[in-house]
């Protein structure tokens, strides 16, 4: 609970600072929560030293401390730019740290002049690509209108030929659910090898998605299970993220003794505004307004502290009742152990109150994709042909 918090117990707590260096955006998706795409604001290079500042002073990075700048669209904001805050991050972290960076991108902006960013810094690209230009299209347009697929094949192109190594986040809506092989024969046919699946969510102004029709959670299933029979028979396999997350929280030494997830966990992910405003639990949170919690922000770089956030009413009205839902998590679900709690956004969004359990984004997720994951896992056990004296693999896949 919120009154057992101190500086001391949430020292190495911080696995992900997410950093909005502008909230504008250059396309319109359909499916896009974010409220402040338009606004052109710049974040300055001293909000940056002073994020930077506020985590490494604090003893809040964990030791798989990452940066990932995110937002809007963080490619309109210019090289040059990212220069200075990689520079202004270095020079506050210890001597002893290295600190990784990655970027979220629509991919239409990628040039040689980026390539050379994410050459020199090591920074790890991810690309928003929803597949085929029938699939990506029609959700993924421009302000006029237009589709954005070309465009971001051509920023893809540019990685490849620099051989800047790059994953794709696909969402999935219903559309896709009845799509898996020509999803996947679009992968193999570019080549594309690294791809996370990111469901059609419920978050702020978007409060439907296609995925609450009647039948989906079993074409999910479906869905996944064709996606990852295709993945493993590629040549190379295709990675699928959910897939391996969920393989390596099997085999973590630590399984079955987590309380918390990243998003569920106070200062798990630390989250940084445009302004200099100050969130944590789900980075989605940030730009988003509810009756209960304002606008979420729990303080600002240009005063707050720690302490200061620590007893801010709206963080401990928040961690109250984010306890209280992984609590009822932990208490009521089988799969307590694969997701810890869910995110916080989404109870929010989709059951209106953070002390609540099951969502539509858990039940897709985490629930369709471990069923399916765990009867891949079986099915490969039950094919190893056993012998007395045999050992059974102790990994597979």
């Amino acid at each position: 609970m919120a009154e057992l918090l101190n500086t001391l117990s949430l020292r190495g707590s911080t696995r992900l600072l997410v950093m909005q260096p502008t909230a504008f955006c250059n396309i319109n998706c359909d499916y896009c929560y974010l409220p402040h795409r338009n606004d052109r604001e710049v974040m300055s290079i001293e909000t940056v030293r002073r994020a930077a500042e506020f985590v490494f002073g604090a003893g809040l990075n964990a030791p798989d401390f990452t940066i990932v700048w995110h937002a809007g669209e963080p490619l309109v904001v210019s090289p040059s730019w990212y220069r200075r805050a990689i520079t202004a991050f270095q020079q506050a972290a210890p001597a002893d740290v290295s600190i990784p960076h990655a970027i979220q991108t629509n991919g239409m902006l990628i040039d040689d002049e980026w390539c050379d960013l994410f050459v020199e810094t090591g920074m790890r690209v991810g690309v928003s690509l929803d597949g085929t230009a029938r699939l990506h299209d029609a959700r993924r347009k421009t302000r006029s209108g237009k589709g954005t697929h070309a465009s971001v094949m051509r920023g893809i192109d540019f990685l490849r030929r620099r051989g800047v190594p790059f994953h794709i986040i696909c969402v999935v809506g219903r559309a896709t659910l009845d799509a898996a092989d020509e999803l996947m024969d679009f992968f193999e046919a570019e080549d594309i090898r690294n791809v996370g699946f990111n469901i059609e969510e419920i978050e702020g102004s978007v409060q439907t998605s296609t995925l609450e029709e009647e039948g989906s959670a079993g074409a999910f299933k479906r869905f996944f299970a064709r996606t990852l029979d295709r993945a493993r028979a590629a040549n190379p396999p295709v990675l699928i993220r959910e897939r391996e997350d969920l393989l390596a929280c099997l085999q973590s030494p630590a399984f079955g003794y987590f309380r918390y997830n990243s998003q569920n966990a106070p200062f798990g992910i630390v989250t940084v505004s445009t302004k200099g405003e100050l969130f944590t639990f789900s980075p989605e949170l940030a730009g988003l307004v509810d009756d209960t919690f304002g606008d979420f922000s729990i303080g600002n770089l240009a005063d707050a502290t720690l302490d200061s956030m620590l007893v801010s009413p709206t963080f401990r009205a928040m961690w109250r009742r984010i306890d209280a839902g992984v609590s009822k998590c932990k208490e009521s679900c089988a799969y307590f152990n694969l997701c810890m709690g869910g995110a916080p956004v989404n109870k929010l969004f989709e059951n209106k109150t953070f002390e609540s359990t099951e969502t539509m984004f858990c039940k897709l997720a985490h629930q369709a994709v471990a069923d399916v994951v765990l009867a891949e896992i079986e099915r490969d056990i039950a094919s190893v042909p056993y012998s007395s004296g045999s050992r059974v693999p102790e990994a597979m896949g």
